[in-house]
């Protein structure tokens, strides 16, 4: 069941990703951002399954550690949790938070990263946007959204829009 639930839950990230890459992603609320930097780099991901929350089997839930290494122009490493939600190969979520600690465009400092994502029937949607005020040390005020990018081969890489404010 663990096996078949991380399989879903990585088609599920590699074609959100995918659709991203296609579309011009928004933030949560859908308003234009005025992001005036932008990041991007390889990371390594892994991805290890938890004791689930409950012995309920037709809860479907996954739950997953989130363990990443960023490189290129954010420096970092990052700690998380992931549940997953998802019984068909073309369908699902996944929730996800982690706080990344680095730095970033050369000021070091954390934030914490808030992951949504949804296929419908193989229609993705990917929103990961950093945690409105989690900005810590030189990245207070940190504002922004991040797209995965899942190359074939399964590389990823990231794509990181943002900007400081109050």
């Amino acid at each position: 069941m663990r096996q078949r639930t991380l399989k879903v839950l990585l088609a599920l990230c590699a074609g959100v990703a995918l659709h991203v890459l296609a579309s011009d992603a928004k933030t949560f609320d859908n308003k234009e951002t005025d992001m005036n930097h932008h990041a991007r780099g390889p990371f390594d991901v892994t991805l290890a399954p938890l004791p689930p929350y409950n012995d309920d089997a037709d809860a479907k839930l996954g739950r997953f550690s989130l363990d990443k290494r960023f490189h290129g122009d954010l420096e970092a490493l990052s700690k998380g949790e992931m549940l997953s939600s998802g019984s068909a190969k073309d369908s699902g979520g996944y929730v996800a938070i982690e706080r990344v600690t680095g730095a970033l465009g050369g000021r070091k400092g954390s934030f914490a990263l808030q992951h949504n994502a949804t296929m419908t029937h193989g229609v993705p949607y990917l929103n990961i946007i950093v945690v409105p005020g989690s900005g810590s040390g030189e990245l207070a005020g940190l504002s922004g959204k991040m797209n995965i990018i899942i190359a074939e081969g399964g590389k990823h890489s990231y794509e990181f829009e943002y900007s400081f404010g109050e």
